[in-house]
């Protein structure tokens, strides 16, 4: 599934690697040396205002995905893990108001979901601590992805 689909490594698998998507404080604390590339580019950019602000709030796609599996809105934000051929998803709305750690299985595999008291997930480890790749995506991609993938169930 993970392959290059052009270029010199099209056709040869690919690693998925852990990345994570936390709040420039959160990540100024943790790497406190971090160099900056200038947004000095020569041309005009305001890169304090997120271009795609007006699609996250509209309901509707920009363009046709097929079917959409109904367990929740093709625009809902997920955190989407994969292991091992086995893949779930879980709401970024619900992970953000449930700050903490948050233990659970896919794929039989243990996870952990750690999220801070501000609402990020600042990571998703296994049960030995390292940590896992994860996906920030709309549910119509994640699941377009992964169409038997599971859900997670707020009991």
């Amino acid at each position: 599934m993970n392959q290059a689909v052009t270029g010199p490594e099209a056709g040869k698998s690919l690693t998925v690697l852990p990345s994570s998507r936390i709040k420039w404080k959160t990540w100024q604390q943790r790497n406190p040396h971090t160099t900056v590339l200038s947004d000095d580019t020569g041309f005009y950019r305001d890169y304090s205002i997120d271009p795609y602000e007006g699609y996250y709030r509209i309901g509707s796609l920009m363009f046709p995905v097929g079917d959409v599996r109904q367990d929740m809105s093709a625009k809902e934000p997920v955190l989407g893990i994969e292991i091992k051929n086995y893949a779930k998803a879980y709401r970024l709305d619900w992970l953000s108001a449930n700050p903490g750690i948050h233990n659970d299985t896919v794929g039989g595999y243990p996870i952990r979901i750690e999220v801070s008291p501000d609402g990020e997930v600042v990571a998703v480890r296994d049960k030995q601590g390292n940590v896992l790749a994860a996906t920030y995506s709309y549910w119509f991609a994640w699941q377009a992805f992964h169409p038997e993938t599971e859900v997670f169930k707020v009991d």
